[in-house]
């Protein structure tokens, strides 16, 4: 259990990371609201454990790893939808204006 524990643990650091190097080399940045960003960090590290990879939580993972990958966090078309609607489509990332925040 201490050693799911840590490895989960692990998991939310790399991807954490992984998220917060894409914000600033990005237009987009992550969602102000921290309970819906931690619910989705979350998700991902679950996806993680259950799946090998962080595969997006509004994704269908296929098994398919041709297919998945693509919906690998940050997945492919993030940048689209947020420009389009002002976020991805689980709320992780979001325009630079979204909240009211330039």
């Amino acid at each position: 259990m201490a050693d799911e524990a840590s490895e989960n643990e692990a998991f939310r650091k790399e991807i954490t990371e992984r998220i917060r190097k894409h914000v600033a080399e990005t237009e987009c940045r992550l969602n102000p609201n921290e309970k819906i960003t931690n619910a989705l960090i979350d998700a991902l590290v679950k996806r993680k454990v259950k799946f090998g990879d962080y595969y997006c939580p509004c994704r269908v993972v296929t098994g398919d790893p041709d297919r998945d990958r693509p919906n690998v966090c940050p997945c492919e078309i993030h940048e689209e939808e947020i420009a389009r609607t002002g976020k991805c489509q689980c709320g992780l990332f979001v325009g630079k204006t979204v909240g009211g925040n330039p």
